[in-house]
């Protein structure tokens, strides 16, 4: 980036920042900037899906919900979100109704209605059951298991068993004035009050992994390709890293080889000081070990970054930030108020975009290979079945962290076919095959159970281990999973909607198939 290019961004983006304007309203703290066009607010909260338990999980989406759907708004000018860590209504409108619409919010999520609790736990029941994957956050599952972050990958398991006290005595907790933050496109609305409780600010949630070894893989054949997941610090050489990954990934597997559609990088901010970046490429079935070789290759080849590309790349980004492809002025004032007040519940200290242009400028190529260093050593890959395996994959998570268990050992009714054994005692349950691999579930680590009306047991242990017991595939099941029901703490024991009679496996073999190779085994 030239230096004079540089003075021009500063001066365009300095502009914006002496535009924010800070206050407070009933102890909120507000941003506010002066954009053109109708009144746009978000009122944001710290707290999110990573803040949950398993057997909670889906509390935080269904105050969301049973918010919005309290308050009468035909022209449907409003939204809601859920993240990780952060909660977040929107609106806009004319300053009245915007002011209307925030004064609801604080006055509905301090004291909850229950006439909408049930209707709402079925709107989101139909969303999750249409909710397409999403491999970041599986990455995220086999980094984090079932706790924090990792929650965000999986299902919402609490919704069913939630009460309406539970929520507001949640809601009370976390939608708090210190826990709040709002921005503006535009000065508060005369007349505009936040009734919320007083509370405690929450720091994010910290960043706690169940895997230490690192490059790893697992088996993905859900997510249409490969994917690498890392965690990276906050660092300016980020931004120059994503931009010249993604133009070497789009060129080589799209434009050079075919193989990819959408080949994309992304970048999640995780706290204050941590993002998880994931690099991603998918093709079609038949391409697939095509598609791992060649993004191997340019997975290897980030370790050479020289000063010229890092040049090309700043330039790159300058040109979106304030060259011909950026946004109008009063929409990077948006953005500026929406970054500031994201940043203040992340608890990151607030950068100028002056600073931060002025940090990417200093950024050189040794910089950007310390940055991919970083991001090397916390990689997980997500491969698809049947690919040859190259060293730059590392080693294979195993699929349960911890050891198998001693105790009783029940047989598989497709045995001897079938030659896996389940094993239940004291200290958990195992499902043991004949090579010593195993799934097992400790109950001392166990994040939730779920029991269904049929006998079956889903136990679901902190390192996402899913033992799935059901009791028609197993010799006396009924009663294994009820001695094994009987070991669980009631309030990690969430009790599931019936399963309609397809839904319940029968064993694979007939008896004389059965027979036939007790036979062959003499």
């Amino acid at each position: 980036m030239q230096q004079s290019a540089l003075r021009e961004y500063n001066q365009i983006e300095y502009t914006a920042m002496t535009e924010l304007n800070w206050t407070e309203l009933d102890s909120v703290t507000t941003i506010w900037v002066e954009a053109p066009g109708p009144l746009r607010a978000g009122l944001l909260f710290r707290t999110g899906r990573a803040d949950e338990t398993l057997t909670t999980a889906g509390q935080t989406h269904l105050i969301e919900h049973v918010t919005l759907s309290s308050i009468h708004d035909p022209s449907q000018h409003h939204n809601g979100f859920v993240g990780e860590i952060i909660t977040g209504f929107l609106v806009m409108g004319q300053p009245q109704e915007v002011s209307d619409f925030l004064a609801k919010v604080c006055d509905t999520i301090q004291s909850l209605p229950g006439d909408r609790l049930e209707s709402e736990k079925q709107v989101l029941a139909a969303e999750s059951a249409t909710r397409r994957y999403d491999f970041r956050s599986n990455l995220l599952v086999w980094r984090y298991g079932t706790g924090g972050y990792g929650l965000t990958g999986m299902p919402e398991f609490g919704l069913h068993v939630i009460t309406l006290q539970q929520l507001r005595d949640y809601s009370v907790q976390r939608f708090t004035k210190e826990n709040a933050i709002l921005w503006l496109s535009g000065p508060p609305p005369v007349g505009l009050h936040l009734r919320l409780p007083h509370g405690i600010k929450q720091p994010p949630p910290p960043l706690a992994p169940i895997q230490w070894t690192f490059p790893g893989w697992f088996v993905d054949d859900v997510c249409g390709g490969i994917a690498a997941g890392a965690t990276v610090p906050r660092v300016s050489a980020s931004t120059i890293f994503c931009e010249i990954a993604s133009k070497r990934l789009r060129e080589r597997l799209r434009m050079a080889k075919a193989v990819s559609y959408a080949p994309a990088v992304l970048y999640d901010h995780l706290d204050a000081e941590t993002a998880h970046l994931i690099l991603y490429a998918d093709s079609a079935r038949e391409h697939r070990t095509e598609l791992v070789t060649l993004f191997g290759e340019v997975f290897e080849e980030f370790g050479k970054i020289d000063d010229l590309e890092v040049d090309r790349a700043r330039q790159q980004v300058h040109e979106h930030w304030v060259g011909s492809l950026a946004p109008p002025l009063a929409d990077r004032l948006m953005v500026e108020a929406q970054r500031a007040a994201m940043d203040q519940l992340f608890g990151r200290e607030l950068e100028s975009i002056e600073s931060i242009a002025t940090e990417m400028l200093s950024v050189t190529a040794s910089d950007v290979s310390k940055f991919w260093s970083d991001a090397q050593s916390t990689t997980l890959f997500a491969l698809p079945s049947g690919i040859r395996l190259q060293p730059w994959m590392g080693r294979q998570i195993p699929p349960s962290k911890v050891p198998a268990v001693q105790g009783q050992k029940v047989a598989s009714l497709d045995a001897p076919i079938q030659q896996e054994h389940l094993v239940y005692g004291l200290d958990g349950v195992s499902v043991v095959w004949p090579n010593g691999s195993h799934f097992t579930v400790r109950y001392s680590q166990l994040a939730g159970a779920l029991h269904y009306e049929d006998g079956c047991l889903c136990l679901i242990g902190f390192d996402a281990t899913t033992l799935m017991i059901e009791p028609t595939l197993w010799h006396n099941g009924q009663s294994v999973c009820r001695r094994i029901r009987e070991q669980i703490p009631r309030d990690l024991l969430l009790r599931q909607q019936p399963r309609p009679t397809s839904a319940i496996p029968k064993p694979k073999t007939t008896a004389w198939q059965r027979f036939q190779a007790r036979l062959t085994q003499r």
